[in-house]
């Protein structure tokens, strides 16, 4: 009388197993893993493409990984496949890769400033760099300046660095006389270093709207990912994550101003 409640407990342990396993799949989801430069990723560039991303992917059932890199690396792995593609690039870029897309519709727009520690130097767009003889440098992996510094500046003045850090140091330094980077990828690092008020932003050398690229892998949730983005910049959650970035960042470091 004793085995029948007992092999009524084991049946059903059995069901209610196969049933929470069966759930579990069906609620299982795909992930998205995008990729960029380390010193964006840390910036708040970084938390604001995370805060977007993250929203854009859920509403499109994707759980969102977002991984930075140091140097060259993001491009070459988004290029190949090992991840889903890169989070932040300009319309240009399509131009150099082969085998990622453009997702038509900007996060949102940026600015590439010159930083030195020379007061005085004015500087508006590449073109103003024609002719002068400034030891230049930029982050390797930026793209941007990558095409842009080549047709302006000597060769012989021209360098790359792999991290804004060494970039912000070897300005103080007086091994660099410009230093181009991301605006806000450059306050930030500026405003976590002793640097007192000796650098100084020279001008803005270009501002350029900035796109997700998918490998083609993704080539059909590339058009649904625009309408998605479409729909948060109209509903005003873009702007409402740029603040929320911004407030974030607040609170960890105080800013900065530059002259």
């Amino acid at each position: 009388m004793l085995q029948i409640p007992r092999l009524c407990l084991f049946l059903f342990a059995i069901q209610l197993l196969f049933h929470t396993a069966m759930v579990s799949g069906a609620t299982a989801r795909d992930s998205i893993t995008l990729v960029s430069s380390l010193d964006t990723k840390n910036s708040l560039y970084g938390r604001w493409l995370t805060l977007i991303y993250q929203d854009a992917f859920n509403r499109l059932g994707y759980d969102f990984i977002y991984v930075g890199y140091p140097g060259g690396r993001a491009p070459h792995m988004a290029e190949s496949g090992e991840v889903d593609g890169e989070i932040h690039r300009a319309a240009e870029y399509q131009l150099q890769t082969r085998h990622l897309l453009l997702v038509p519709e900007s996060h949102f727009t940026l600015s590439y400033e010159a930083y030195t520690t020379t007061p005085g130097i004015q500087l508006q767009g590449w073109n103003s760099l024609l002719g002068t003889s400034y030891r230049v440098e930029y982050r390797r992996g930026a793209k941007q300046p990558e095409l842009a510094l080549p047709r302006v500046v000597r060769p012989e003045k021209l360098s790359d660095i792999s991290t804004v850090e060494q970039g912000i140091g070897k300005l103080l330094k007086g091994r660099s006389d410009l230093y181009i980077e991301q605006s806000m990828v450059a306050r930030e690092a500026i405003g976590n270093v002793k640097t007192g008020n000796r650098i100084y932003s020279a001008g803005v050398m270009d501002t350029f709207e900035s796109f997700c690229y998918l490998h083609e892998k993704h080539r059909t949730l590339v058009p649904r990912l625009a309408v998605v983005i479409r729909q948060m910049k109209q509903e005003g959650t873009i702007a409402r994550y740029h603040q929320q970035a911004l407030q974030e960042h607040a609170a960890k470091q105080p800013s900065m101003p530059l002259d």
